[in-house]
């Protein structure tokens, strides 16, 4: 694919000329960042993706546009009448990528997952809800465990009460999920529902929606530190009782032009910290179009995206927009928190908006951003142009797993501008550059299991004397069209660390846990020790209300035929 004139100027700048100023330390000449395909074709293209806790990453896409890149290897052939394209394919339209053996194992997901979204539960099963034809009201699970596989709930009770298209999920303190929005849905429900528990009416998302544009799909949600719910949709944002159905708060709008999709910028909620008790919350949006982005692609008019960011403090007496200016336009952006607690700025286009063919330009170069700065620094581009229907997910060690992109209805490879893209790529952040191994840390044993309140023990050894040590825990995210649900990172308080004994480099400290499930729900989080700034690969730590969790179990009886 040629490349615009602006991108081989960004990519010659950023191998040869970049000065980075990071950690305390200048970086002149090429950047300690770096990029590897790791698998050439996945077979399928990552619309969505998740880590699990078995270390694998699932990506799916939608079932109903024909065939997919990969062939089911034990003959296996999905027969529904319903859908729209094929009644019988033999084709996957979800795998399961292995990071310790690079492997990809054919996942068999039967309605369509199209445009839809998910959530982590406490131990560990994804539920994933919604879609779009006979997916719009299907519920799924897929259990936390190596050989799981999907399980449906197309009917009554488990199904949604209301069909799901781009609507957005998150996990609440109480280990249920609430579904928000969709096309033609201004409303929101629960899974499991209570007993006697319907829908509920939004009027947020009505008076938010634009008429033929439908600005709000997709909306943000974030769980706030008082057990409120931060809702995002076009360019305004209000904090939501969801228990009593009532706005509590109104916040200021921001800036320049619409967020979401089919705007698609990025929002991420800051690191909570300790040393405000976890009270304190702030959430920076990033990208987006300008409001008549998505209709002028139609006229042939590809306009440039938004350039700024927003900073807020949702918890604060009077919450005001701080606006940013990112190195350049971008939409369709993923954000992910590093292990750090930088942001990560990838994927995208320059101009148009999310839609097929709706986008030029491809943005090659990723971007972090320190909150306690207020700086961007741009890094290593990568040569594979990702725009709609891709995904960026932070993996345990330290490296970002980077996929999908398809900008065509089906999976076009040729007489196209942009291919379906199916390689799967691994970004390495600088904080991974060899340079940085003697003061890498490396965790030697922490606990599987930690209750609320508690504290626990962490031992680590690096090879040079701790300094200024910290701990994270980090929620992974359910990803699709640059929305990273339930993304959430804390920066939990610790004792001074001990001096190793003589003879080890192994150094041990208490770390205290998250003090109740409003400030971290309850489930499966990668536990980070940096040491000057660099973190150690991470490991999982389950953080729950009881001293052990019971194996993932199905909801209820899983429904058979088809949806």
């Amino acid at each position: 694919m040629a490349m615009s004139s602006r991108e081989v100027c960004r990519l010659w700048c950023a191998v040869v000329c970049v000065v980075s100023v990071l950690a305390g330390q200048v970086f002149a000449g090429p950047p300690p960042d770096s990029w590897e395909v790791v698998v050439n074709d996945a077979g399928v293209s990552a619309m969505h993706a998740t880590l699990m806790p078995s270390n694998r990453v699932v990506i799916f896409d939608r079932t109903n546009m024909g065939k997919s890149n990969i062939t089911f290897p034990d003959g296996y052939c999905r027969e529904n009448p319903r859908d729209q394209k094929l009644k019988r394919d033999c084709t996957a339209h979800s795998v399961a990528y292995d990071i310790a053996t690079n492997s990809i194992q054919c996942l068999k997901v039967f309605s369509d997952v199209f445009c839809s979204a998910g959530a982590h539960r406490a131990d560990g099963t994804l539920l994933q809800a919604g879609g779009w034809n006979d997916g719009g009201n299907v519920v799924r699970t897929l259990g936390p465990n190596p050989n799981d596989d999907w399980i449906e709930y197309p009917n009554a009770p488990d199904a949604l009460l209301s069909s799901r298209w781009y609507s957005s999920v998150l996990i609440l303190p109480d280990d249920r999920v609430i579904i928000v929005g969709g096309r033609r849905a201004m409303s929101y429900e629960f899974h499991p529902r209570a007993t006697g528990e319907g829908l509920f009416k939004l009027p947020f998302l009505r008076d938010t929606n634009t008429i033929g544009s439908e600005l709000n799909l997709y909306p943000f949600l974030f769980l706030n530190t008082d057990g409120n719910l931060i809702i995002f949709a076009n360019q305004d944002c209000i904090l939501f009782n969801y228990r009593s159905n009532s706005v509590v708060r109104t916040y200021p709008r921001i800036p320049d032009g619409p967020r979401n999709y089919p705007a698609s910028g990025a929002a991420v909620l800051l690191p909570l910290s300790a040393r405000d008790k976890f009270t304190r919350s702030e959430i920076m949006i990033c990208g987006g179009t300008p409001v008549d982005a998505f209709q002028n692609v139609g006229k042939g008019v590809f306009d440039l995206a938004l350039t700024s960011c927003g900073r807020m403090v949702v918890t604060a007496k009077d919450p005001k927009w701080t606006m940013l200016q990112m190195p350049m336009p971008r939409v369709m952006g993923d954000m992910v928190i590093m292990p750090t607690g930088e942001l990560l700025i990838i994927n995208g286009a320059r101009n148009g908006s999310a839609g097929w063919r709706s986008a030029k330009d491809p943005v090659l170069t990723p971007v972090t951003f320190e909150p306690a700065r207020n700086r961007f620094t741009v890094w290593r581009a990568s040569t594979i142009p990702r725009m709609y229907h891709s995904v960026a997910l932070m993996l345990p060690s330290g490296k970002v797993f980077v996929a999908g992109g398809n900008a065509n209805p089906g999976y076009s490879f040729r007489n196209v501008e942009f291919p379906t893209e199916l390689r799967i790529e691994l970004y390495s952040p600088y904080y991974l550059a060899k340079k940085y191994n003697a003061r890498r840390p490396n965790i030697v044993d922490a606990p599987k299991v930690v209750t609320y309140g508690s504290s626990f023990v962490v031992r680590f050894e690096t090879a040079s004397k701790p300094k200024g040590v910290q701990f994270h825990l980090y929620a992974p995210s359910f990803a699709t069209h640059t929305n990273s649900m339930n993304q959430r990172m804390l920066v939990l308080a610790s004792d001074p660390v001990g001096d190793p004994a003589q003879g080890s480099n192994v150094c041990s400290t208490v770390v205290y846990a998250p003090p109740d499930p409003v400030r971290a729900p309850a489930g499966y989080y990668l536990l980070t020790v940096l040491n000057e700034g660099t973190p150690s690969p991470s490991v999982w730590v389950q953080i729950t209300r009881k001293p052990a969790q019971s194996p993932a179990q199905p909801l209820r009886r899983a429904a058979s035929g088809v949806a």
